[in-house]
């Protein structure tokens, strides 16, 4: 099994590629992050460690996805979570990396036949002033 994870250097991704490993030593498992969250490149010795493949790479743009394996799944966890951003400064990355960096993912599930699983890690609680 090649499993792609998109957002694979956050939080969720990291962990869950990590897990995924342990459980499943001969699964060979990809992190594609483009390192933009402070912090993601702090998960590269993990990743290294349980024999993780990283891909420096950037949903938002379909070029990088020609270069990737072959996967039979994509689990992607590469949402932007911040729920304030866009107040602070310009809501474009945000609509790039959830919408158009969704659609890229779909469009590349679809093309080599993978699965898929969309994982949304947005805040859920509201934000209080």
């Amino acid at each position: 099994m090649r499993i792609l994870i998109t957002g694979g250097c956050g939080f969720v991704g990291s962990n869950l590629a990590i897990y995924l490993k342990h459980k499943h030593p001969r699964y060979m498992i990809f992190a594609l992050d483009n390192l933009k969250r402070r912090g993601s490149e702090l998960n590269l010795p993990r990743l290294n460690k349980a024999k993780i493949s990283f891909i420096h790479g950037d949903i938002r743009i379909p070029a990088d996805f020609e270069a990737l394996p072959d996967p039979d799944l994509i689990i992607d966890a590469a949402a932007e979570p911040a729920v304030l951003s866009g107040i602070i400064e310009s809501t474009r990355y945000t609509i790039d990396t959830n919408l158009m960096g969704t659609i890229n993912t779909l469009e590349y599930a679809i093309k080599k036949k993978a699965k898929l699983i969309f994982l949304s890690t947005s805040r859920v609680y509201s934000h209080v002033e």
